[in-house]
């Protein structure tokens, strides 16, 4: 006999992932929160491989599919030595100032992650994300803020 309420995925999803509170930087984009985090990954662990991945979020959503492009993708992957990879998700503000909040599909996603054993988290902070990657075994320095 099937359990079918183990097929359903539920309306509103609950990160089982490190996820970060809003910071109050609204002079701080994502887009900036990223380049930030990728600068400090090359001076702080420049032997890691940082990359960006492709969701759907601002592509036709037909090519998107034939591409295999999947929404709730976290922005960066992380990978280092020994199949030690990781998932970052930053958020920043909107221009009206409101905080970045995770989509179901990042949630549903992020929550997938953890079941396959794999870290992943969302950081409003770069370099607190890099403190976390440190914390996951990755080779990085201890990492300064900029003044």
């Amino acid at each position: 006999m099937t359990d079918w309420a183990d097929l359903e995925s539920t309306l509103d999803p609950v990160p089982v992932f490190p996820v970060q509170a809003p910071d109050g930087r609204r002079d701080w984009s994502e887009i900036d929160r990223q380049g930030t985090f990728l600068s400090v990954m090359r001076w702080s662990a420049p032997r890691v491989l940082v990359y960006p991945n492709a969701n759907a979020g601002k592509r036709n959503p037909a090519t998107a599919r034939k591409e295999g492009i999947r929404a709730g993708v976290f922005d960066l992957t992380c990978v280092w030595r020994q199949r030690l990879v990781a998932y970052i998700e930053l958020k920043g503000y909107s221009k009206a100032g409101r905080p970045g909040v995770l989509s179901a599909q990042q949630i549903e996603f992020g929550n997938r992650l953890i079941e396959l054993g794999v870290p992943c988290a969302c950081f409003f902070d770069p370099y607190d994300a890099a403190e976390w990657l440190r914390g996951q075994s990755f080779p990085v320095a201890e990492v300064r803020r900029a003044a």
